[in-house]
């Protein structure tokens, strides 16, 4: 049965697919797709199924490095996995379809539901997309019978619910069953303060974090404030974390860590925070800036309290300035009929000669004449080339893959020219745009290590740069694969910090081993309770350096996804895991 669910946040919808998931991976070993509009969410879902000793979930999305999406490939390819969490963007990559035909597709989730719709607050054009990748995906599984469809949200105007129900009706001829849920909140406190200027609203801020000692989200409009204000709380002496959609993987997922666990109490962000997050001690939530939707505001105050037991406050600090400055970003994100004219002009120059080409949004965007420092120039092209699509101008295809500079596999520059020039698969002409190309990836490289910033390396850029038309690009980076002068797509970067006397990833693996050694030796067959903390003192009596609960529970963990083990969590205590060893 295909279905739409309203539930207000907290409201425990996770557990409505994901309960029926696992359920279908044991009995025929069915995967259920859980497409997320957010990275952060999905990695704390599949850190909270985790934590309850649930290893059948994966994510693969680009917060993972090289080796962690190899695996998360390889867990699914395997059967291991029950549940996927991808984002909409990955629906376009090939590898993804590739490794969703090889599987038994028993549901898609879409979460976040409401970006289907253009009357949403959160609209995402490649949720759109959706539908015809099911479609293809049936066509090719040669299946009759139609995949299920499960919808959530949490807050959602009728207009949205229609546009989403219409919409799987249109293209996937299927009926979703509505439900919905009373949204009200009866744990929850509101009030506005009205401040004249930025110095009495920061004042305010300051008081009620004084006077209210628990976990705050202090929601800001813009990037560079959730820095700011982060860093002014800290210089005051209160430990607040930034975060925002922008921000570099590491320090996002170190930030977003650090406020779940505990360790800090303040987190300064922009709305790309909470959706998702699974904490249910946040005594307040702040808005610094006002939310710009009546609908994001209930979705972000609603992060407060999620255990009922507890009374939360939800304050608005509120100035006149505000709603001008709302406008402003509104109108810098407006898309225009002329900007999509501009764009389909240049599609029709990129089509003139052939009917396919595959272009990058950044080479679009220049031919239509736009500005390289347009903000968000990428979704925008996105943005128009899905009006185009919906209006039945043109069709847009999977992704091509982009090429990094970090996947050079020569030591240096000449070496790569020299294979290049020994080499019998280039001919005169693509020896000579080879050596380019390959002086341009070391450039970039150089750069990336100089600066610290993503070099700019990919296929577009290159074409761009050099000159060289992109499919002749494709072709010699395929060559540069064959000759083992560049890596595949599976590469991967090791950061060696040089005047260490230890050799800290050697001590890592020697820790984990002493561990599994000590563990090996503790564990009896059948099934038992053990006591983590009495595990880890034991192991420091039994001189097992560096050991930590933690540690044991990574090893515990590890050993359940191999099916070496089976693991149950025990509902009295977090300290305290039952074991099955046979």
């Amino acid at each position: 049965q295909s279905l739409l669910a309203i539930f207000p946040t907290g409201g425990g919808k996770s557990l409505t697919f994901q309960i029926p998931a696992l359920m279908a991976g044991r009995n025929s070993k069915g995967l259920t797709v859980v497409i997320s509009p957010l990275q952060s969410l999905m990695k704390d879902q599949v850190d909270n199924l985790e934590k309850n000793g649930i290893t059948q979930a994966v994510t693969i999305n680009g917060m993972l490095d090289p080796i962690e999406r190899s695996q998360s490939f390889q867990r699914v390819a395997d059967g291991l996995a029950s549940i996927l969490y991808i984002s909409p963007e990955s629906l376009r990559s090939k590898s993804i379809e590739n490794l969703l035909l090889g599987r038994n597709i028993v549901r898609f989730v879409i979460d976040e539901a409401h970006c289907f719709s253009s009357w949403g607050q959160d609209f995402r054009v490649d949720y759109l997309y959706i539908a015809e990748f099911i479609k293809n995906l049936q066509l090719k599984k040669n299946t009759t019978q139609a995949i299920a469809v499960s919808c959530f949200t949490a807050t959602a105007k009728q207009k949205v619910i229609t546009d989403i129900v219409d919409y799987f009706q249109y293209h996937l001829n299927l009926e979703l069953q509505v439900f919905a849920a009373k949204t009200a909140r009866s744990n929850l406190q509101y009030q506005v303060f009205d401040s004249k200027d930025e110095h009495e609203k920061y004042n305010k801020l300051r008081q009620l974090i004084e006077s209210n000692h628990c976990p705050t989200i202090i929601y800001v409009s813009r990037t560079r404030k959730a820095y700011n204000i982060a860093k002014r709380l800290s210089a005051d002496g209160f430990d607040a974390r930034p975060y925002h959609g922008k921000m570099d993987i590491q320090e996002k997922n170190y930030n977003q860590n650090a406020f779940i666990t505990g360790e800090v109490q303040l987190m300064v962000a922009t709305s790309a925070f909470g959706m998702g997050v699974d904490k249910k001690d946040i005594g307040m939530v702040i808005h610094y800036d006002i939310s710009d939707s009546l609908e994001n505001y209930v979705q972000e105050s609603g992060r407060a309290g999620r255990d009922e037991n507890i009374r939360a406050d939800c304050f608005v600090l509120f100035n006149e300035e505000d709603l001008h400055k709302h406008f402003v970003m509104l109108n810098q994100t407006k898309l225009s009929i002329k900007e999509i004219g501009q764009i389909w002009k240049a599609i029709k120059d990129l089509t003139r000669y052939r009917k396919q080409v595959s272009n990058s949004a950044l080479e679009i965007a220049r031919m239509a004449g736009w500005d390289d420092n347009v903000l968000e120039i990428e979704t925008r092209v996105i943005t128009a080339i899905t009006a185009l699509e919906q209006a039945r101008y043109l069709k847009r295809g999977q992704n091509i893959p982009r090429i990094f500079a970090n996947s050079i596999l020569a030591k240096n520059a000449q070496q790569a020219i020299e294979k290049i020039n020994r080499s019998s698969l280039f001919n005169k002409t693509q020896k000579v745009q080879a050596i380019r190309i390959i002086k341009k990836l070391f450039s970039s490289k150089s750069k990336y290590h100089a600066n610290d910033e993503t070099p700019e390396a990919r296929i577009d850029y290159i074409s761009d740069h050099l000159g060289i038309v992109t499919e002749q690009v494709i072709k010699i980076i395929t060559l540069l694969r064959e000759e083992k002068i560049l890596a595949d797509s599976k590469d991967l970067t090791a950061f060696i910090q040089k005047g260490q006397r230890l050799n800290l990833s050697l001590e890592i693996v020697k820790t984990f081993a002493r561990i599994e050694v000590y563990l090996l030796a503790q564990l009896q067959e059948g099934q038992n309770i053990y006591n983590i903390k009495q595990l880890n003192e034991s192991a420091l009596l039994n001189k097992c350096k560096n050991v930590t609960p933690q540690k044991i529970k990574t090893v515990i963990n590890f050993w359940s996804i191999q099916n070496w083990i089976k693991t149950k969590p025990q509902r009295y205590s977090n300290n305290h895991i039952g074991i099955s060893c046979q």
